[in-house]
């Protein structure tokens, strides 16, 4: 009989374990590795947290909160991302036992059953926009960008009809349809052939990130210009 108890005792010490500690541990490595993935980060924290904890075990996350520095959205660098979310079901078993291609390896979709409220933010730099503008637009050359929280500006030297050319361009990152764009509101050459010329009215806005390339469904709300950076949120309510 006491052969019995310690067994059992052991047994349920065993399941406590797992439940508590060794399952969360599973899923919060995979939702990082999503992230690892998605962000292109490798600087990435991310916590899971539900009450009881062992509920993590079935598949219920009360909270996520994660953070992410040097990662991308789309083809735009941030300097940090920070995720947080709340009311999250996932597929455990498939998690656990379930193979892809004869490997233990899924999106984040794939095991995802629902999802509360998800909130990102971004922080964009100076250098972060300098380095995406260039690799839109090579022929720019010593390129300079000016976050301030009345806009954003810059200035860059390029060749146009073989002459050497001032640029000089204003405007702001805003929100539309859920996506990210450029809206330009100044936009100057400056040349020795052309002298100057101002092409306000025949610049389109340039798209930064499409809504599509978030996860989660999530879509951009809100644009905030500081000094030196550009603050990005994006959200998914609950349905």
């Amino acid at each position: 009989m006491k052969k019995i108890l310690i067994f059992f005792g052991i047994l349920i010490a065993l399941v406590a374990l797992i439940a508590q500690i060794v399952l969360p541990q599973i899923l919060t490595g995979m939702l990082r590795e999503q992230v690892v993935r998605l962000t292109a980060s490798q600087e990435v924290n991310l916590s899971l947290d539900s009450s009881p904890r062992f509920m993590i075990a079935a598949g219920q996350v009360d909270s996520v909160h994660c953070d992410a520095a040097n990662g991308k959205i789309g083809d735009l660098e941030t300097a940090s991302l920070v995720l947080d979310g709340d009311n999250i079901k996932v597929d455990m078993p498939a998690i656990l036992f379930g193979l892809k291609d004869g490997k233990r390896s899924f999106a984040i979709d794939e095991v995802l059953k629902s999802v509360g409220n998800v909130e990102l933010k971004g922080t964009v730099t100076e250098d972060n926009l300098k380095k995406f503008l260039m690799d839109k637009f090579s022929q720019l050359e010593e390129l300079e960008i000016k976050m301030t929280p009345d806009g954003i500006n810059a200035l860059a030297k390029a060749r146009i009809l073989g002459r050497a050319a001032s640029v000089d361009l204003n405007g702001q990152v805003i929100v539309d349809g859920g996506d990210l764009y450029f809206h330009a509101t100044g936009f100057n050459i400056h040349n020795a052939l052309l002298r100057h010329i101002q092409l306000d009215n025949f610049l389109a806005d340039l798209k930064i990130v499409d809504a599509d390339q978030l996860p989660l469904n999530l879509q951009f709300t809100n644009v905030e210009s500081q000094d030196g950076q550009t603050l990005l949120t994006a959200v998914r309510n609950a349905q």
